[in-house]
Protein backbone atom coordinates (compact mmCIF):
# COMPACT_ATOMS: atom_id res chain seq x y z
CA UNK A 1 0.00 0.00 0.00
CA UNK A 2 1.15 3.34 -0.90
CA UNK A 3 1.86 6.20 1.49
CA UNK A 4 -0.57 8.47 -0.96
CA UNK A 5 -3.26 5.13 -0.19
CA UNK A 6 -2.64 5.32 3.31
CA UNK A 7 -3.03 8.79 3.81
CA UNK A 8 -6.32 8.60 1.48
CA UNK A 9 -7.56 5.98 3.79
CA UNK A 10 -6.81 7.89 7.35
CA UNK A 11 -8.61 11.10 5.90
CA UNK A 12 -11.71 9.06 5.26
CA UNK A 13 -11.93 7.53 8.53
CA UNK A 14 -11.51 10.65 9.99
CA UNK A 15 -13.92 12.35 8.01
CA UNK A 16 -15.83 9.13 8.70
CA UNK A 17 -15.53 9.68 12.39
CA UNK A 18 -16.10 13.50 12.51
CA UNK A 19 -19.06 13.22 10.98
CA UNK A 20 -20.49 10.17 12.33
CA UNK A 21 -19.75 11.84 15.85
CA UNK A 22 -21.70 14.80 14.83
CA UNK A 23 -24.78 13.14 13.69
CA UNK A 24 -24.98 10.75 16.76
CA UNK A 25 -24.87 14.51 19.10
CA UNK A 26 -27.13 16.43 16.97
CA UNK A 27 -29.97 12.96 16.76
CA UNK A 28 -29.36 12.22 20.87
CA UNK A 29 -29.84 16.20 21.68
CA UNK A 30 -33.26 16.31 19.12
CA UNK A 31 -34.18 13.18 20.46
CA UNK A 32 -34.32 13.76 24.21
CA UNK A 33 -35.73 17.51 23.50
CA UNK A 34 -38.42 15.83 21.24
CA UNK A 35 -39.36 13.31 24.26
CA UNK A 36 -39.32 16.68 26.17
CA UNK A 37 -41.41 18.84 24.29
CA UNK A 38 -43.40 16.07 22.46
CA UNK A 39 -43.41 18.20 19.46
CA UNK A 40 -40.00 19.60 17.24
CA UNK A 41 -39.60 23.00 18.08
CA UNK A 42 -36.11 25.07 18.58
CA UNK A 43 -34.60 26.20 22.11
CA UNK A 44 -34.75 29.57 21.36
CA UNK A 45 -37.29 31.90 20.33
CA UNK A 46 -34.50 34.19 18.67
CA UNK A 47 -34.94 31.77 15.28
CA UNK A 48 -38.45 33.45 14.61
CA UNK A 49 -36.83 36.89 14.50
CA UNK A 50 -34.83 35.74 11.79
CA UNK A 51 -37.69 33.93 10.25
CA UNK A 52 -39.77 37.25 11.06
CA UNK A 53 -37.70 39.62 9.03
CA UNK A 54 -37.02 37.06 6.34
CA UNK A 55 -40.42 37.12 5.85
CA UNK A 56 -40.54 41.33 5.26
CA UNK A 57 -37.42 40.71 3.35
CA UNK A 58 -39.92 38.50 0.94
CA UNK A 59 -41.83 41.10 0.71
CA UNK A 60 -40.22 43.78 -0.04
CA UNK A 61 -39.21 45.13 3.35
CA UNK A 62 -36.79 44.56 6.15
CA UNK A 63 -37.76 44.74 9.70
CA UNK A 64 -40.54 42.27 11.56
CA UNK A 65 -43.66 44.79 11.31
CA UNK A 66 -45.13 45.30 7.48
CA UNK A 67 -44.22 48.72 6.33
CA UNK A 68 -41.81 49.63 9.02
CA UNK A 69 -37.96 49.27 9.09
CA UNK A 70 -36.07 47.90 11.52
CA UNK A 71 -32.85 46.34 12.42
CA UNK A 72 -33.55 43.58 14.60
CA UNK A 73 -31.74 40.60 12.89
CA UNK A 74 -28.20 39.69 14.59
CA UNK A 75 -26.97 38.41 11.30
CA UNK A 76 -26.65 40.65 8.28
CA UNK A 77 -26.91 37.80 5.50
CA UNK A 78 -28.68 34.42 7.79
CA UNK A 79 -32.54 36.25 7.29
CA UNK A 80 -31.70 36.29 3.74
CA UNK A 81 -31.25 32.71 3.46
CA UNK A 82 -34.35 32.30 4.98
CA UNK A 83 -36.70 34.17 2.66
CA UNK A 84 -38.02 31.05 0.94
CA UNK A 85 -41.45 29.51 1.70
CA UNK A 86 -41.87 33.19 3.60
CA UNK A 87 -45.47 33.02 4.57
CA UNK A 88 -45.81 29.37 5.02
CA UNK A 89 -45.25 26.89 8.11
CA UNK A 90 -42.60 25.41 5.75
CA UNK A 91 -40.64 28.41 6.37
CA UNK A 92 -40.03 27.34 9.47
CA UNK A 93 -37.62 24.75 8.79
CA UNK A 94 -35.43 26.20 7.10
CA UNK A 95 -32.93 26.91 9.80
CA UNK A 96 -33.23 23.67 10.90
CA UNK A 97 -32.08 22.86 7.40
CA UNK A 98 -29.14 25.71 7.00
CA UNK A 99 -27.76 24.30 10.53
CA UNK A 100 -27.73 20.72 9.36
CA UNK A 101 -25.85 21.31 6.16
CA UNK A 102 -23.42 23.52 7.99
CA UNK A 103 -22.34 21.01 10.83
CA UNK A 104 -22.19 18.56 8.51
CA UNK A 105 -19.41 20.35 6.40
CA UNK A 106 -17.99 21.77 9.17
CA UNK A 107 -17.36 18.10 10.48
CA UNK A 108 -15.89 17.28 7.18
CA UNK A 109 -13.54 20.57 7.11
CA UNK A 110 -12.37 19.66 10.99
CA UNK A 111 -11.29 16.12 9.80
CA UNK A 112 -9.69 17.55 6.62
CA UNK A 113 -7.61 20.31 9.21
CA UNK A 114 -6.35 17.13 11.40
CA UNK A 115 -5.95 14.92 8.04
CA UNK A 116 -3.29 17.43 7.12
CA UNK A 117 -1.92 18.54 10.50
CA UNK A 118 1.13 16.38 10.15
CA UNK A 119 0.29 14.39 13.26
CA UNK A 120 0.30 10.54 13.56
CA UNK A 121 -2.58 8.62 13.31
CA UNK A 122 -3.46 8.02 16.80
CA UNK A 123 -3.02 11.94 17.81
CA UNK A 124 -5.31 12.72 14.38
CA UNK A 125 -8.18 10.34 15.50
CA UNK A 126 -8.02 11.38 18.93
CA UNK A 127 -8.44 15.15 17.58
CA UNK A 128 -10.72 14.19 14.81
CA UNK A 129 -13.17 12.97 17.49
CA UNK A 130 -13.21 15.22 20.14
CA UNK A 131 -13.45 18.91 17.82
CA UNK A 132 -17.06 18.54 16.76
CA UNK A 133 -18.12 17.79 20.51
CA UNK A 134 -15.11 20.41 21.77
CA UNK A 135 -16.80 23.01 19.80
CA UNK A 136 -20.29 21.73 19.90
CA UNK A 137 -21.09 21.56 16.31
CA UNK A 138 -24.46 19.16 17.50
CA UNK A 139 -25.49 22.10 19.85
CA UNK A 140 -25.05 25.24 17.76
CA UNK A 141 -27.10 23.25 15.07
CA UNK A 142 -29.70 22.60 17.28
CA UNK A 143 -30.04 26.01 18.11
CA UNK A 144 -31.15 27.04 14.86
CA UNK A 145 -29.33 29.98 14.51
CA UNK A 146 -26.62 31.54 12.26
CA UNK A 147 -23.77 29.98 14.54
CA UNK A 148 -23.22 27.34 12.47
CA UNK A 149 -22.30 29.02 8.99
CA UNK A 150 -20.43 31.26 11.88
CA UNK A 151 -18.46 28.28 12.62
CA UNK A 152 -17.93 26.92 9.53
CA UNK A 153 -16.68 30.55 8.06
CA UNK A 154 -14.12 29.71 10.71
CA UNK A 155 -13.21 26.48 9.59
CA UNK A 156 -12.91 27.78 6.33
CA UNK A 157 -10.30 29.81 7.25
CA UNK A 158 -8.38 27.59 9.57
CA UNK A 159 -8.27 25.34 6.47
CA UNK A 160 -7.30 28.09 4.06
CA UNK A 161 -4.44 29.18 6.30
CA UNK A 162 -2.84 25.79 6.40
CA UNK A 163 -3.04 25.10 2.75
CA UNK A 164 -1.16 29.26 2.05
CA UNK A 165 1.33 27.28 5.22
CA UNK A 166 1.76 23.94 3.23
CA UNK A 167 1.26 24.56 -0.34
CA UNK A 168 1.96 28.26 -0.69
CA UNK A 169 -1.17 29.01 -2.53
CA UNK A 170 -4.65 31.03 -1.52
CA UNK A 171 -7.65 28.53 -1.40
CA UNK A 172 -11.23 29.55 -2.12
CA UNK A 173 -12.20 28.48 1.13
CA UNK A 174 -9.92 31.14 2.79
CA UNK A 175 -11.14 34.17 0.73
CA UNK A 176 -14.84 32.54 1.35
CA UNK A 177 -13.90 32.55 4.89
CA UNK A 178 -12.34 36.09 5.44
CA UNK A 179 -14.66 37.99 3.75
CA UNK A 180 -18.02 36.34 4.15
CA UNK A 181 -17.58 35.23 7.90
CA UNK A 182 -18.42 38.58 9.14
CA UNK A 183 -21.43 38.84 7.02
CA UNK A 184 -22.67 36.33 9.01
CA UNK A 185 -21.92 38.27 12.51
CA UNK A 186 -20.03 40.73 12.96
CA UNK A 187 -17.75 38.97 15.21
CA UNK A 188 -16.32 37.27 12.15
CA UNK A 189 -13.99 40.22 12.71
CA UNK A 190 -11.87 38.84 15.00
CA UNK A 191 -11.36 35.77 12.87
CA UNK A 192 -10.94 37.67 9.80
CA UNK A 193 -8.25 40.13 11.52
CA UNK A 194 -6.31 37.22 12.56
CA UNK A 195 -6.28 35.20 9.14
CA UNK A 196 -4.95 38.52 7.57
CA UNK A 197 -2.36 38.83 10.50
CA UNK A 198 -1.46 35.63 9.53
CA UNK A 199 -1.24 36.39 5.77
CA UNK A 200 0.96 39.45 6.43
CA UNK A 201 3.86 37.48 8.50
CA UNK A 202 3.43 34.90 6.05
CA UNK A 203 4.90 37.63 3.01
CA UNK A 204 1.40 37.65 1.51
CA UNK A 205 0.98 41.47 2.44
CA UNK A 206 -1.20 42.26 -0.80
CA UNK A 207 -3.95 39.19 -0.11
CA UNK A 208 -3.99 39.80 3.13
CA UNK A 209 -4.71 43.39 3.05
CA UNK A 210 -7.34 42.73 -0.01
CA UNK A 211 -8.96 40.16 1.71
CA UNK A 212 -9.44 42.34 5.05
CA UNK A 213 -10.47 45.21 2.92
CA UNK A 214 -12.88 43.25 1.47
CA UNK A 215 -14.69 42.18 4.22
CA UNK A 216 -14.94 46.08 5.62
CA UNK A 217 -16.03 46.90 2.85
CA UNK A 218 -19.17 44.37 2.73
CA UNK A 219 -19.40 45.28 6.79
CA UNK A 220 -19.55 49.10 6.12
CA UNK A 221 -21.99 48.38 2.70
CA UNK A 222 -24.80 46.50 5.43
CA UNK A 223 -24.06 49.53 7.98
CA UNK A 224 -24.78 51.89 4.51
CA UNK A 225 -27.90 50.04 4.00
CA UNK A 226 -29.48 50.40 7.55
CA UNK A 227 -28.74 54.16 7.78
CA UNK A 228 -30.05 54.53 4.07
CA UNK A 229 -33.42 53.09 5.59
CA UNK A 230 -33.00 55.74 8.38
CA UNK A 231 -31.51 53.43 11.26
CA UNK A 232 -28.41 53.03 13.47
CA UNK A 233 -25.36 51.36 11.52
CA UNK A 234 -25.20 48.91 14.18
CA UNK A 235 -28.20 46.28 14.47
CA UNK A 236 -30.13 47.19 17.60
CA UNK A 237 -29.58 43.39 18.97
CA UNK A 238 -25.54 44.08 18.31
CA UNK A 239 -25.89 47.44 20.55
CA UNK A 240 -28.34 45.54 23.19
CA UNK A 241 -25.82 42.52 23.44
CA UNK A 242 -23.22 44.54 23.89
CA UNK A 243 -24.92 46.17 27.30
CA UNK A 244 -25.56 42.34 27.98
CA UNK A 245 -29.27 42.52 30.31
CA UNK A 246 -28.38 45.58 31.66
CA UNK A 247 -29.76 49.10 31.09
CA UNK A 248 -26.79 50.90 30.30
CA UNK A 249 -24.90 51.10 27.28
CA UNK A 250 -21.68 50.03 26.71
CA UNK A 251 -18.61 51.72 27.14
CA UNK A 252 -15.04 51.23 26.35
CA UNK A 253 -13.97 51.61 29.81
CA UNK A 254 -16.40 48.51 31.07
CA UNK A 255 -13.69 46.12 29.16
CA UNK A 256 -11.22 45.58 32.43
CA UNK A 257 -15.15 44.44 34.64
CA UNK A 258 -16.22 42.81 31.44
CA UNK A 259 -13.41 40.83 31.05
CA UNK A 260 -13.26 39.51 34.60
CA UNK A 261 -16.77 39.06 34.22
CA UNK A 262 -15.99 36.74 31.30
CA UNK A 263 -13.92 34.55 33.51
CA UNK A 264 -16.77 33.05 35.83
CA UNK A 265 -17.69 31.35 32.26
CA UNK A 266 -15.12 28.30 32.53
CA UNK A 267 -14.99 28.07 28.55
CA UNK A 268 -13.65 31.55 28.96
CA UNK A 269 -10.93 30.30 31.18
CA UNK A 270 -10.00 27.56 28.61
CA UNK A 271 -9.92 30.52 25.86
CA UNK A 272 -7.72 32.89 28.06
CA UNK A 273 -5.52 29.87 28.97
CA UNK A 274 -4.92 28.67 25.50
CA UNK A 275 -4.43 31.92 24.31
CA UNK A 276 -1.72 32.45 27.08
CA UNK A 277 -0.09 29.16 25.94
CA UNK A 278 -0.10 30.59 22.19
CA UNK A 279 1.66 33.70 23.88
CA UNK A 280 4.52 31.40 25.73
CA UNK A 281 4.97 29.13 22.67
CA UNK A 282 5.83 32.27 20.92
CA UNK A 283 8.63 32.63 23.26
CA UNK A 284 9.58 29.58 22.99
CA UNK A 285 13.03 29.37 20.34
CA UNK A 286 13.06 26.96 17.98
CA UNK A 287 9.50 27.17 16.94
CA UNK A 288 8.99 26.93 13.13
CA UNK A 289 9.06 30.62 11.55
CA UNK A 290 5.33 29.42 9.72
CA UNK A 291 4.38 28.44 13.09
CA UNK A 292 4.74 31.50 14.77
CA UNK A 293 2.48 33.10 12.09
CA UNK A 294 -0.71 31.16 13.15
CA UNK A 295 0.19 31.72 17.32
CA UNK A 296 0.55 35.60 16.43
CA UNK A 297 -3.82 34.90 14.60
CA UNK A 298 -4.57 32.55 17.96
CA UNK A 299 -3.90 35.58 20.26
CA UNK A 300 -5.12 38.09 18.44
CA UNK A 301 -8.55 36.36 17.77
CA UNK A 302 -8.68 34.65 21.66
CA UNK A 303 -7.98 38.29 23.30
CA UNK A 304 -10.14 40.28 21.02
CA UNK A 305 -13.15 37.97 21.65
CA UNK A 306 -12.76 37.95 25.42
CA UNK A 307 -12.56 41.63 25.55
CA UNK A 308 -15.83 42.20 23.12
CA UNK A 309 -17.27 38.81 23.12
CA UNK A 310 -19.95 37.61 24.81
CA UNK A 311 -20.01 33.47 25.95
CA UNK A 312 -22.88 31.44 26.32
CA UNK A 313 -26.39 32.43 25.83
CA UNK A 314 -27.00 28.73 25.30
CA UNK A 315 -23.82 27.75 24.78
CA UNK A 316 -23.11 29.02 21.13
CA UNK A 317 -21.68 33.05 20.98
CA UNK A 318 -17.96 31.75 21.70
CA UNK A 319 -17.76 28.56 19.53
CA UNK A 320 -16.36 30.62 16.11
CA UNK A 321 -13.85 31.89 18.12
CA UNK A 322 -12.91 28.78 20.26
CA UNK A 323 -13.01 26.75 17.14
CA UNK A 324 -10.33 29.09 15.38
CA UNK A 325 -8.19 29.60 18.36
CA UNK A 326 -8.11 26.12 19.63
CA UNK A 327 -8.06 24.82 16.17
CA UNK A 328 -4.66 27.39 15.20
CA UNK A 329 -3.31 26.42 18.45
CA UNK A 330 -3.70 22.73 17.33
CA UNK A 331 -2.21 22.62 13.97
CA UNK A 332 1.05 24.20 15.82
CA UNK A 333 1.23 21.62 18.89
CA UNK A 334 1.28 18.61 15.86
CA UNK A 335 3.29 19.65 13.49
CA UNK A 336 6.21 20.02 16.57
CA UNK A 337 6.84 16.67 18.39
CA UNK A 338 8.87 18.30 21.07
CA UNK A 339 5.78 20.08 22.48
CA UNK A 340 4.44 17.26 23.82
CA UNK A 341 3.18 18.83 27.08
CA UNK A 342 1.52 21.19 25.14
CA UNK A 343 -0.51 18.51 23.29
CA UNK A 344 -1.73 16.79 26.33
CA UNK A 345 -2.85 20.32 27.76
CA UNK A 346 -4.22 21.19 24.23
CA UNK A 347 -6.11 17.55 24.53
CA UNK A 348 -7.58 18.37 28.42
CA UNK A 349 -8.95 21.33 27.38
CA UNK A 350 -10.70 19.80 24.40
CA UNK A 351 -12.15 17.18 26.80
CA UNK A 352 -13.25 19.60 29.33
CA UNK A 353 -15.18 21.59 26.10
CA UNK A 354 -16.62 18.71 24.60
CA UNK A 355 -17.60 17.31 27.97
CA UNK A 356 -18.94 20.68 29.57
CA UNK A 357 -21.11 21.24 26.38
CA UNK A 358 -22.94 17.52 26.07
CA UNK A 359 -23.30 17.87 30.15
CA UNK A 360 -25.13 21.10 29.93
CA UNK A 361 -27.12 20.34 26.49
CA UNK A 362 -28.14 17.16 27.58
CA UNK A 363 -29.37 17.83 31.11
CA UNK A 364 -30.86 21.57 30.62
CA UNK A 365 -30.48 22.77 26.86
CA UNK A 366 -32.33 19.87 25.55
CA UNK A 367 -35.56 21.63 27.85
CA UNK A 368 -35.28 24.29 25.64
CA UNK A 369 -37.38 23.06 22.93
CA UNK A 370 -39.95 22.47 25.37
CA UNK A 371 -39.90 25.93 27.07
CA UNK A 372 -40.39 27.38 24.09
CA UNK A 373 -43.21 25.37 22.77
CA UNK A 374 -44.93 25.59 26.55
CA UNK A 375 -44.14 29.47 26.92
CA UNK A 376 -43.44 31.23 23.41
CA UNK A 377 -45.68 28.50 21.41
CA UNK A 378 -48.81 29.76 23.73
CA UNK A 379 -48.02 33.52 23.60
CA UNK A 380 -47.71 33.36 19.82
CA UNK A 381 -51.19 31.15 19.48
CA UNK A 382 -53.05 33.49 21.96
CA UNK A 383 -52.08 36.47 19.70
CA UNK A 384 -52.60 35.30 16.33
CA UNK A 385 -55.57 32.49 16.87
CA UNK A 386 -57.57 35.00 19.69
CA UNK A 387 -56.49 38.61 20.76
CA UNK A 388 -55.63 39.36 17.12
CA UNK A 389 -54.32 42.70 17.67
CA UNK A 390 -51.26 44.83 17.77
CA UNK A 391 -49.58 43.98 21.70
CA UNK A 392 -46.52 44.99 22.66
CA UNK A 393 -43.63 42.27 24.62
CA UNK A 394 -39.94 42.63 25.94
CA UNK A 395 -38.60 39.22 24.01
CA UNK A 396 -39.35 39.61 20.71
CA UNK A 397 -39.31 36.38 18.38
CA UNK A 398 -42.20 33.50 18.13
CA UNK A 399 -45.26 36.26 19.09
CA UNK A 400 -43.44 38.41 15.54
CA UNK A 401 -43.46 35.67 12.89
CA UNK A 402 -46.45 35.54 11.26
CA UNK A 403 -48.36 38.15 12.66
CA UNK A 404 -49.95 40.40 10.48
CA UNK A 405 -50.51 42.93 13.06
CA UNK A 406 -48.20 45.05 15.16
CA UNK A 407 -45.49 43.66 17.55
CA UNK A 408 -43.94 46.86 19.76
CA UNK A 409 -40.58 44.99 20.69
CA UNK A 410 -39.91 46.83 24.54
CA UNK A 411 -36.61 45.46 24.84
CA UNK A 412 -35.31 47.39 21.74
CA UNK A 413 -34.22 44.61 19.30
CA UNK A 414 -36.87 45.88 17.17
CA UNK A 415 -36.68 49.52 18.12
CA UNK A 416 -34.30 51.98 18.66
CA UNK A 417 -36.11 53.94 20.36
CA UNK A 418 -37.17 51.38 23.29
CA UNK A 419 -33.17 50.48 22.93
CA UNK A 420 -32.12 54.53 23.41
CA UNK A 421 -35.02 55.11 26.40
CA UNK A 422 -34.13 51.67 28.13
CA UNK A 423 -30.11 52.12 27.96
CA UNK A 424 -29.79 56.20 28.40
CA UNK A 425 -32.95 57.36 30.04
CA UNK A 426 -35.34 54.43 32.06
CA UNK A 427 -37.51 56.77 33.89
CA UNK A 428 -40.90 55.61 35.53
CA UNK A 429 -42.97 54.65 33.26
CA UNK A 430 -41.20 54.96 30.02
CA UNK A 431 -42.81 51.41 28.72
CA UNK A 432 -46.18 52.74 29.31
CA UNK A 433 -45.29 55.92 27.21
CA UNK A 434 -44.58 53.72 24.32
CA UNK A 435 -46.96 51.45 24.11
CA UNK A 436 -49.67 54.69 24.30
CA UNK A 437 -48.08 56.24 21.38
CA UNK A 438 -48.30 53.01 19.47
CA UNK A 439 -52.00 52.49 20.58
CA UNK A 440 -51.39 49.05 22.22
CA UNK A 441 -53.78 47.89 24.55
CA UNK A 442 -52.02 44.30 25.48
CA UNK A 443 -48.73 44.22 26.93
CA UNK A 444 -46.90 40.79 27.49
CA UNK A 445 -43.70 41.10 29.62
CA UNK A 446 -41.47 39.32 32.14
CA UNK A 447 -41.98 42.14 35.06
CA UNK A 448 -38.16 42.24 36.16
CA UNK A 449 -37.46 43.17 32.65
CA UNK A 450 -39.29 46.02 32.41
CA UNK A 451 -39.27 47.20 35.79
CA UNK A 452 -39.89 51.01 36.65
CA UNK A 453 -41.26 51.17 33.00
CA UNK A 454 -44.54 49.13 33.75
CA UNK A 455 -47.74 52.02 33.49
CA UNK A 456 -48.98 52.64 36.50
CA UNK A 457 -52.56 52.48 35.32
CA UNK A 458 -51.53 49.12 33.50
CA UNK A 459 -54.06 46.12 34.95
CA UNK A 460 -52.34 42.64 35.20
CA UNK A 461 -55.43 40.39 34.05
CA UNK A 462 -53.14 37.40 33.56
CA UNK A 463 -49.89 35.27 34.08
CA UNK A 464 -48.49 32.49 32.01
CA UNK A 465 -46.18 30.24 34.03
CA UNK A 466 -43.84 27.23 32.69
CA UNK A 467 -44.11 24.26 34.80
CA UNK A 468 -41.42 21.92 33.25
CA UNK A 469 -38.26 22.13 35.22
CA UNK A 470 -35.04 24.56 34.85
CA UNK A 471 -34.75 26.12 31.40
CA UNK A 472 -33.04 28.76 29.57
CA UNK A 473 -35.67 31.59 29.36
CA UNK A 474 -36.06 35.20 30.52
CA UNK A 475 -38.77 34.26 33.81
CA UNK A 476 -40.93 31.16 34.25
CA UNK A 477 -43.75 33.98 34.53
CA UNK A 478 -44.64 36.21 32.12
CA UNK A 479 -47.52 38.97 32.79
CA UNK A 480 -50.25 39.93 30.74
CA UNK A 481 -51.14 43.77 31.27
CA UNK A 482 -53.88 45.67 30.00
CA UNK A 483 -52.25 48.75 29.36
CA UNK A 484 -55.74 50.86 29.34
CA UNK A 485 -58.20 50.16 31.80
CA UNK A 486 -61.60 49.85 29.73
CA UNK A 487 -59.19 47.07 27.62
CA UNK A 488 -59.51 44.62 30.59
CA UNK A 489 -62.36 42.82 31.02
CA UNK A 490 -62.07 42.27 27.32
CA UNK A 491 -58.69 40.66 27.39
CA UNK A 492 -59.84 38.55 30.66
CA UNK A 493 -62.23 37.28 28.55
CA UNK A 494 -59.95 36.15 25.88
CA UNK A 495 -57.46 34.31 28.58
CA UNK A 496 -60.24 32.73 30.30
CA UNK A 497 -61.45 31.72 26.33
CA UNK A 498 -57.61 30.59 25.07
CA UNK A 499 -56.80 28.58 29.36
CA UNK A 500 -58.22 25.52 28.57
CA UNK A 501 -56.18 25.53 24.98
CA UNK A 502 -52.72 25.42 26.44
CA UNK A 503 -50.06 23.28 25.29
CA UNK A 504 -46.65 22.24 26.61
CA UNK A 505 -46.22 22.19 30.43
CA UNK A 506 -47.70 25.75 30.96
CA UNK A 507 -50.66 26.83 32.94
CA UNK A 508 -52.61 30.61 32.33
CA UNK A 509 -53.53 31.57 35.11
CA UNK A 510 -56.40 34.83 34.69
CA UNK A 511 -56.63 37.40 37.66
CA UNK A 512 -60.06 38.75 38.14
CA UNK A 513 -60.79 42.52 38.75
CA UNK A 514 -59.67 43.69 42.61
CA UNK A 515 -57.42 40.12 42.79
CA UNK A 516 -53.56 40.75 43.15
Amino acid sequence: MTKATTLSRTSGQLTLMSVLISVVAFALYQGVALVRAGVFEYPLDDVYIHLAVAEQIAAGGYGVNPGEFTSAASSPIYPFLLTAFAGTAAQAWLPLFWNTVAMLLGAVLWARIVSKSGASRGWMLTFAALGPLAFNFAGAAMVGMEHSLHVLASLAVLRGLQIQMDEGRISWLLVAGMVLGPMIRFEGLAVTGGGALVLLLMGRTAIAIGLFAAASALVAGFMYFLTSLGLEPLPNSVMAKLSGSGHDRFSPADLPIKLLVQLFSSKAVVLLITVLCAVALLARPGIDRRLRTLLVGAAFTGFGHLLLGQFGWFERYELYAMTFVLGLVMMVVLRDETLHTMRLLLLVGFGFLGAAYGHWLLFNGTNGPNAIYSQHGNMSRFVKEVYQKPVAVNDLGYVVWANDNQVLDLWGLASYEALKIRLDDPYPGWAADLVSDAGVELAIVYDRWIDEGIGADWIKVGTLTFTGGPAFLGGYDVSFYATVPTAADGIRRQLTEYAPRVQGDAVLTVIDEGAG
